[in-house]
């Protein structure tokens, strides 16, 4: 079981890295002035970070669950 979990981050490790701010996405202006009133408040920066990490950890996991299965389905157990 740690041997396909190593594999299935090895196989993450070799995709390639998106760097988010170069995509083409422009924020309408309304809505960036209402995050830069937000962001006194809150934190948006840090709570986009924290969400990102999440979003990435669940995606891993669930990689790393679908390997195993396949794993266990081709072992015959």
């Amino acid at each position: 079981m740690g041997g396909a979990l190593q594999f299935a981050l090895l196989l993450l490790g070799l995709l390639p890295a998106v760097d988010v701010s170069a995509l083409p996405l422009a924020m309408p202006q309304p809505v960036a002035d209402a995050l830069a009133a937000l962001n006194w408040f809150v934190p948006v920066g840090d709570l986009i970070t924290i969400l990102t990490v999440w979003v990435g950890l669940v995606l891993a996991v669930n990689v790393a669950l679908i390997v195993m299965r396949v794993v266990s389905m081709a072992s015959g157990k």
